[in-house]
């Protein structure tokens, strides 16, 4: 394992990811969640520290996990499997359980997946051009 690629990788990784929820789910689907806005904290009211120290604990573990099986195999590929398997593992088990026990609304979900699965996969191909043999 190449522990300066892989610092870097988690860098890149937190700095991308947070944005990227930044942009999803504060900007882009902002008028989705004012439907369900009573299942949230008020405005300014959020806790920061905590979202930043959830995609920190992404970076690391979704880094770490790629360094480990990283194959000699061509990286824009690897990164798509990767970026799947981690919508798999992720997004798909939180999204269908909140939506299973919260009154979110159907278009809502439907919308959240979409985005993350966009997003994990360009995050997946982000970690496959960082962490290369």
């Amino acid at each position: 394992m190449n522990l300066k690629r892989l610092v870097l990788t988690i860098i890149v990784v937190f700095v991308v990811s947070f944005f990227a929820g930044f942009f999803i789910h504060a900007i882009w689907l902002r008028q989705d969640y004012m439907v369900v806005a009573n299942l949230y904290r008020p405005e300014g009211q959020e806790k920061m520290v905590f979202l930043a120290l959830a995609y920190l604990g992404f970076a690391i573990g979704s880094t770490w996990l790629y360094a480990h099986g990283v194959e000699d195999k061509p990286w824009l590929g690897q990164g798509v499997r990767f970026g799947v398997a981690m919508f798999l593992v992720t997004t798909i088990p939180m999204t269908l359980i909140a939506y299973a026990v919260q009154p979110y609304p159907l278009i809502l979900t439907a919308k959240i997946l979409i985005c993350e699965a966009v997003n994990r996969i360009v995050l997946g191909i982000i970690t496959a051009l960082l962490y290369r043999r």
